[in-house]
């Protein structure tokens, strides 16, 4: 069993070649990233495999309010996760590699402190995967959030390689922070997803696999910038 998870931040600076609409920033910056993973072998094959990849990152941390990210204007992003040679790798690849819609310039890494959490809360919105699309509608909210528990507890004992009894209270409440889906971009059609605030319980369990979710994100889809959460102690 592993005990010492790590979260890893690393910070990045882009410099934007071209324009890119808010609803398309998650899809550009997987793009980015990807193109880095594509530079080493071991990483491509990485990649390219199933389950979970243990990283998620945000949207930019700059604010248009056209809704349109500036050709020629620099824009900060940043990847959380709990793999050390993933941070590594990111911290070295991603300053010196250009898409068609950005280059990277500075790379900077920091540890997020394991503290007492109160809360996590969405900055980029929660996605569960589904053939008949958003899940609103198609299934209830006890199910909606047992998928939420059953995806944390699954990433928290592939990390920790620990078959862990179950039988603890994850969180408190569950919020849905927006009254409609929010909508971005990828492969030429729009997924939908919900911004979320988890109220933590106080136990070890649960504030372990908090820190951890800062790590990997919640729900699905982290590698494409979906579930990226912070925090409140």
């Amino acid at each position: 069993m592993l005990t010492d998870v790590q979260v890893y931040q690393i910070d990045c600076k882009v410099y934007l070649v071209k324009e890119i609409e808010l609803t398309h920033i998650l899809e550009e910056i997987s793009g980015f990233i990807d193109f880095g993973l594509g530079k080493d072998k071991k990483m491509m094959k990485f990649h390219e495999g199933k389950g979970y990849k243990n990283y998620v990152h945000s949207g930019f941390n700059e604010l248009e309010r056209d809704k349109v990210y500036k050709e020629g204007k620099i824009y900060s992003f940043s990847i959380r996760t709990v793999d050390k040679e993933l941070k590594d790798y990111f911290s070295k690849t991603l300053r010196d590699i250009s898409t068609e819609t950005m280059k990277g310039l500075v790379t900077t890494v920091k540890h997020i402190k394991k503290v007492h959490i109160t809360k996590l809360y969405s900055i980029t919105p929660g996605l569960i995967k589904s053939d008949s699309g958003y899940w609103k509608g198609k299934i209830d909210f006890e199910t909606y959030e047992k998928r939420l528990l059953d995806n944390s507890i699954k990433k928290t004992k592939m990390i920790l390689e620990d078959d862990f009894d179950e039988d603890f209270v994850f969180c408190n409440n569950i919020q849905i922070l927006n009254k409609k889906p929010i909508s971005n971009n990828f492969k030429k059609i729009s997924l939908l997803g919900d911004k979320l605030e988890l109220i933590i319980a106080d136990n070890d369990k649960a504030q372990q696999i908090a820190y951890i979710l800062l790590g990997t994100g919640i729900l699905e889809n982290n590698s494409r910038g979906y579930g990226y959460v912070n925090y409140k102690s």
